[in-house]
């Protein structure tokens, strides 16, 4: 076998080469030549040591960046194109109990076989001789990968045991790659879910935010499913109460491993990229009969869940309120649509959204479409007249008022979108004055 390798990283293991260490090409790239597409980053392994690499690459063409000593992991690219290949030394590990991820002792090695037994699953663990064209694999990697299998290179046991985050690893790659999971592998990784417990939120959400869109990972494989076979596979292993440990212990977890046996995905099987984290959360409080307060958004999205920022998070939950006032039922009114249309205005697209997907707000879309085609303001930047203009006419009027007066004037724009004029509105501001002062 041949891969299509560029001269610059051709030249890069001649030089490995003249130093006696054959450069490989190992994981990803090579996984996924082997099934007809080269997208991944392209990371190279060798037996030399960072200072050694160092030692050897001509500074002219080469760029070297030392990224983890301990784990002998270094960034090394080429000055001309700006392309990088992450290197690393061969290397044995010992973990320590509890599934932790990092390894607590690292010992470089001059061999292969032992580089390959510390790696995770065998798919992963296909090595390239760039020079030679010739494929090393201890794990019947090459095998697994024809087959579509993920399967762990040693036991499960020990895999799983060294690093509890290949768990969600083994779920994402069995989603991304539209690949089956070994049965004895996928046994074990239930049965030793718990290993999760010690895992960093930050390690968490990269594995489930990428099952969330595994469908978009790779040009070349078309499985629109995959999202919701992952999300359906975390929940059926046992691991959601590991992944979202605060809303866990806001809900019980009881509650939550309500979810592990049912069919509970609905919207999200429905949703477009943008909706599904909005979708996944809808499909949580439905099931489990609960409202998406601001404890429960934050605790799923926040520090202690997918780890969105404040304002993505307090953005959701106003998107969640909305959806769920909306799901209700309640019969608006012609005003309150109006006004509550307004309100939401700046989450509108995501709120229809998830009403097209629950099929509800039919009633509260056409008022959306009425408005526009009267001009309505939908915002107070859409408002003629602002906070400037009050204090010209009105110089008595305290400034910590103007926000609610212009509140009220937009919502008066709601159903009268004809006032929406400079002269009318400063008309109405004694009058909102006066009410508000009582």
């Amino acid at each position: 076998m041949k891969l299509d390798i560029n001269n610059d990283l051709i030249d890069l293991a001649k030089i490995f080469k003249k130093a006696s260490a054959p450069l490989y090409i190992v994981g990803g790239f090579v996984r996924n030549a082997l099934l007809g597409f080269c997208e991944t980053d392209i990371d190279v392994c060798s037996k030399l040591r960072p200072e050694e690499i160092a030692k050897i690459l001509p500074a002219s063409k080469y760029t070297l960046k030392v990224v983890n000593e301990k784990l002998g992991t270094v960034h090394i690219k080429i000055k001309s194109t700006g392309e990088e290949y992450e290197h690393t030394t061969f290397r044995a590990e010992q973990y320590a109990s509890g599934g932790v991820h990092s390894p607590s002792n690292v010992r470089f090695v001059d061999d292969i076989p032992l580089d390959a037994s510390r790696r995770d699953f065998s798919a992963n663990a296909i090595y390239y001789d760039i020079l030679s064209n010739e494929i090393i694999d201890y794990y019947n990697g090459v095998g697994d990968v024809k087959n579509h299998v993920i399967r762990t290179v040693e036991t499960p046991e020990y895999v799983f045991s060294c690093d509890g985050l290949r768990i969600l690893r083994m779920v994402r790659l069995s989603a991304e790659l539209d690949f089956s999971i070994d049965e004895h592998t996928l046994a074990v990784a239930k049965s030793m879910v718990s290993q999760l417990r010690d895992i960093s939120q930050e390690r968490f959400n990269k594995e489930f935010v990428s099952v969330l869109f595994a469908d978009y990972k790779y040009n070349a494989i078309r499985n629109p499913n995959a999202y919701t076979r992952g999300i359906k596979q975390i929940c059926e292993l046992g691991a959601l109460e590991y992944v979202f440990p605060e809303f866990t212990e806001i809900v019980g977890v009881e509650r939550v491993r309500s979810l592990y046996s049912a069919d509970f995905i609905d919207m999200l099987a429905r949703a477009q990229p943008a909706l599904r984290i909005s979708a996944f959360i809808c499909d949580i409080c439905k099931f489990l009969n609960i409202k998406p307060t601001k404890n429960i958004v934050f605790a799923l999205l926040g520090t202690g869940g997918i780890m969105l920022n404040k304002r993505e998070c307090f953005r959701q939950f106003n998107i969640l309120s909305a959806f769920f006032e909306i799901a209700k039922g309640d019969v608006f009114s012609e005003e309150s649509a109006r006004i509550f249309i307004q309100q939401n205005f700046d989450y509108a697209s995501e709120i229809f959204g998830l009403c097209d997907i629950a099929g509800i707000g039919a009633r509260l879309k056409k008022t959306y479409a009425l408005m526009e085609i009267d001009g309505v303001p939908f915002n107070l930047k859409q408002l003629r007249i602002n906070g400037n203009d009050i204090a010209e006419v009105y110089p008595k009027i305290e400034k910590n008022l103007y926000s609610q007066i212009l509140e009220r004037l937009l919502h008066a724009c709601a159903v009268m979108p004809e006032i929406n004029r400079k002269d009318l509105l400063l008309r109405e501001v004694a009058s909102i004055y006066i009410e508000l002062k009582k």
